[in-house]
């Protein structure tokens, strides 16, 4: 699944922003906001979207996040 694929499944706008966000949760060595149809994968090469507790940890992550926007 590619990132902007991934966004879409989990309920986000698909835009620079949250690329840039979805590349520093999964710690991509990719940036997604260059690079949106890039696959996303866990550090060990699993796709995300096949990880069970996906989309719900990164939708709970988001919004921890949006919390300290400043």
């Amino acid at each position: 699944m590619t990132a902007r694929e991934f966004l879409e499944w989990a309920g986000f706008e698909v835009n620079e922003h949250t690329l840039f966000r979805l590349t520093f949760y999964v710690g991509s060595n990719v940036d997604f906001s260059q690079f949106p149809d890039a696959e996303v994968t866990t550090e060990d090469g699993t796709p995300l979207n096949e990880c069970a507790e996906e989309p719900a940890q990164f939708q709970e992550w988001m919004d921890g996040i949006n919390h300290f926007r400043i």
